[in-house]
């Protein structure tokens, strides 16, 4: 495996060479004045193709005028407001975070929509702490009202997530002043189901409070949010006490949609309606539904028996509280003594919903119906049913919890992991894991976890990414802008262009001075030749137009995404390996108690099985090294090949030698052959100034990439100094969540055990019970058949007393 790793390394640093091209052609023979002229031209020919791409440089990539701050701020808001309309949230708070922690940006006129956008996109992500900060910043700014209200409506949504409400009160009144004294309908909703929600209020000061904020809602015929009023104003009655008024509101809601008063959704312009995303009408049909199950439940404890039955046959049969219906419809038959009616409910219920959280009870209830029905052998199979399901999950999480006994080991074994994230299905059956993550405060320590690990993850990978910017802006330097890199690249090729036109002028220069050189001038310029053309066997692969450049590009991309899927599947092997090692280590603690194995053995076992553990961590943090290696070599696929320009260098080199060796046998030259030089020289002029703006614009790229790499270090050291607070922070709520969360997860799934405990007791009670109530009814019969028996033959005695008494005698 090291070995591989070493090959995809090597590999990677040998893409920057490429195979050699074939030496450049010499002359077969000494060219014709007519034919010098002719290469002349094609040599301007050549020329005017360079100048085109030349100008292409100057006009894309340095005299085009670099964006302003002002410029790039607008566009970095532009990019956050497309993701945040595209609902691309993670996208959208990583681009407006950027913005709103910038100091030049406060006083953009944006500025309070960042913040907004930021916040609401946190919001979407359920980073309630995130979004309340920014949050209560865009609160305490001069803000439209519009803008305020729909900050606040999320305001009001997080403090009752986080139980956090101080100042709220005073928003609200903020809001209402600039509402003209009155808040908008979707704004009142929202205030009254937060103090609906409030915990820290006393319950009459809480309910009357909420009472007065919903009341307002339902007075309005055709108000967005009175069928929703209309219901909490219920629940707080029953919560009062007062169950008559309670049945009486929900009565009035639980009517069919055909005689309520129409009910207009219509927002405000801009405005997102606060609910869970359903269509109005949805809505109403939930609040509906809501109310039906409420007022069934009401009649029901009013002793109403005929009522709530006809309350809950009014619920649809697609309603996700159907089964609930059918469950609590048993019920009502068992309190009417209608025991073969709530057994029919019971067999609907776990035909349409076998999965539910119903089921288990249900088939309880189930089994206690057959067994009044004397359908013994029935109820005796539906409590087996019931045994056989969860009593191997409660020994399976019986032998876990006794294994796991302190609640910090449970959550480092919570923690095991192949993905570098939380996974409890690793613990518990998959029974019980449903039953689990149904509660609410393990769903939230879950969640805590894996909010806790993602930042430990970012964090770490933020700061690999600092360093990987930092170490590419030192040694890479333009790879690492790439509109840079590729203008620098074109000015090149260019280069490279002009080179080769060199190379054809001081051809034309030494076949119209060959006849004029002394023999000692050939002999030194055979020499250099023979050193340019030796160099021409590289130089003469150079790219010079962009066609040849995207023709490079495409294969050497190729042959990096050869080497990179190499190291993908090396990675998923290495992945594999791990997740056996943790089956393993997990099998053993497991079965512990089960096997009788040597405790040195299998200390020696997972000392060795913790090596391998950490030989393939090591394995794949190499290997993600190499990857992160060739993705930096595939982007930098179209930058110039590892000495190029060294090789343009000693290639422009010799031919400057060989020019200034022809130059001094000029003077030599008849006037008719010297006019072919003087064209040739003029041509040199045009290839000189078109070098000379090459340089500049190899210049003004290099000012540029100092002046963009230094203000980019400049945000990379800020960034990495917030990080390594940030990782600080992690490590130390890390460190608390281990004796909280631990806790919280250890004690909701013994809860559960304890639930799969109750369930199988009360079956193993129902099978003891039906065995008995069957043995009573035989033991009746017997007592019965017995009485009869007596009674017939006492009939007997009495019919034949006097035969007897006569046989007597």
């Amino acid at each position: 495996m090291n070995a591989s790793l070493r090959a995809l390394a090597l590999a990677a640093a040998l893409l920057g060479t490429a195979p050699a091209p074939a030496a450049e052609p010499r002359p077969a023979s000494r060219p014709s004045a007519r034919e010098l002229t002719q290469q002349l031209g094609a040599v301007e020919q050549g020329l005017r193709g360079a100048e085109e791409n030349l100008r292409f440089v100057e006009l894309q990539y340095t005299q085009r005028a670099e964006p302003s701050e002002d410029d790039s701020r607008e566009r970095r808001f532009s990019d956050g407001e497309i993701q945040y309309l595209l609902g691309d949230w993670p996208a959208a708070s990583v681009l407006f975070y950027d913005l709103v922690s910038e100091p030049r940006f406060k006083g953009h006129p944006r500025y309070t929509d960042a913040l907004f956008y930021l916040a609401d996109s946190l919001l979407q992500q359920n980073n309630y702490i995130g979004a309340r900060l920014y949050l209560r910043e865009l609160l305490s700014l001069p803000i439209s009202s519009t803008r305020y209200r729909d900050a606040l409506s999320r305001f009001l949504v997080v403090a009752g997530r986080l139980n956090h409400y101080e100042g709220v009160d005073g928003y609200v009144e903020k809001a209402r002043a600039l509402s003209g004294g009155q808040l908008p309908a979707e704004m009142a909703y929202v205030y009254a189901k937060w103090l609906f929600r409030r915990a820290d209020l006393p319950p009459e000061e809480r309910l009357t409070r909420a009472r007065a904020a919903f009341t307002p809602l339902t007075q309005t015929p055709d108000g967005a949010f009175r069928l929703q009023a209309a219901y909490h104003l219920g629940v707080l009655s029953v919560q009062a006490g007062d169950l008559p008024g309670a049945i009486q509101q929900f009565q009035q809601l639980a009517l069919s949609p055909s005689t309520q008063a129409p009910q207009v959704h219509a927002l405000p312009p801009g405005v997102r309606r606060p609910t869970t995303g359903t269509s109005p009408e949805a809505d109403s049909q939930r609040v509906r539904e809501l109310a039906l199950m409420s007022l069934g439940r009401l009649l029901y404890e009013t002793g109403r028996y005929d009522e709530a039955l006809d309350t809950y046959s009014r619920l649809p049969r697609d309603s996700e509280s159907f089964p609930d219906s059918l469950y609590e419809v048993a019920w009502v038959h068992v309190k009417m003594g209608n025991h073969q009616l709530a057994k029919n409910a019971i067999d609907i219920l776990l035909l349409v919903a076998p999965d539910s959280q119903l089921a288990p009870e249900a088939r309880l209830l189930h089994g206690n119906l057959l067994q009044k029905l004397h359908q013994y052998d029935q109820s005796i199979d539906t409590y087996s049913h019931v045994i056989d399901t969860f009593r191997p999950v409660r020994d399976t999480m019986d032998n876990l919890l006794r294994v796991d006994r302190d609640p910090v080991v449970y959550f480092d074994r919570l923690l095991a992991r192949t993905d570098a994230s939380p996974d409890i299905s690793t613990l518990l059956p998959p029974l019980a894991l449903r039953y689990a993550t149904t509660e609410r405060e393990v769903a939230e320590a879950i969640r805590m976890v894996g909010d806790i690990d993602s930042g430990r993850k970012g964090a770490g990978e933020a700061q690999d990414l600092a360093k990987r910017i930092l170490q590419a802006l030192d040694t890479r330097g333009l790879e690492t802008f790439p509109e840079l890199q590729e203008g620098y690249t074109r000015a090149d090729a260019v280069d490279t262009a002009l080179t080769h036109a060199e190379a054809a002028l001081v051809r034309v220069e030494g076949a119209a001075l060959e006849d004029v050189l002394t023999p000692g001038e050939r002999e030194q310029l055979a020499g250099i030749q023979r050193e340019r053309e030796a160099l021409g066997v590289r130089f003469g692969k150079l790219p010079t137009t962009i066609q040849e450049l995207e023709e490079r590009r495409q294969r050497m991309q190729a042959r990096v995404d050869a080497v990179d899927r190499n190291a993908f599947r090396l990675g998923y092997e290495l992945r594999s390996m791990e997740a056996i090692a943790t089956s393993i280590r997990k099998w053993v603690d497991d079965t512990r108690l089960e096997r009788k194995s040597d405790p040195n053995e299998e200390r020696e076992f997972l000392v060795q099985l913790q090596a391998e553990t950490q030989t393939l961590t090591d394995l794949q943090a190499e290997l993600a090294a190499t990857r992160a290696r060739l993705m930096d070599e595939r982007n930098a696929a179209a930058t110039q090949l590892a000495g190029e320009q060294t090789i343009r260098a000693g290639y422009a080199e010799a031919l400057h030698r060989e020019h200034a060796l022809l130059t001094t046998a000029e003077s030599r030259l008849s006037p008719d052959a010297a006019s072919t030089l003087l064209k040739a020289h003029e041509v040199r002029g045009r290839t000189d100034a078109m070098r000379a703006r090459v340089a500049a614009a190899r210049s003004v790229l290099r000012t540029r990439l100092e002046t963009h790499g230094r203000v980019i270090r400049e945000k990379v050291v800020a960034e990495q100094e917030l990080l390594n607070r940030y990782e600080a922070e992690v490590a130390s709520v890390t460190g608390d969540a281990r004796n909280l969360v631990g806790r919280i997860a250890y004690e909701s799934f013994r809860r559960v055990r304890q639930q799969f405990y109750d369930l199988v007791l009360k079956a193993d009670v129902g099978v003891v019970d039906v065995a008995f109530t069957e043995k009573q009814d035989k033991t009746t019969e017997i007592q019965k058949l017995s009485a009869q028996k007596d009674k017939a033959l006492r009939e007997l005695d009495a019919e034949f007393r006097d035969v007897l008494v006569e046989d007597g005698q």
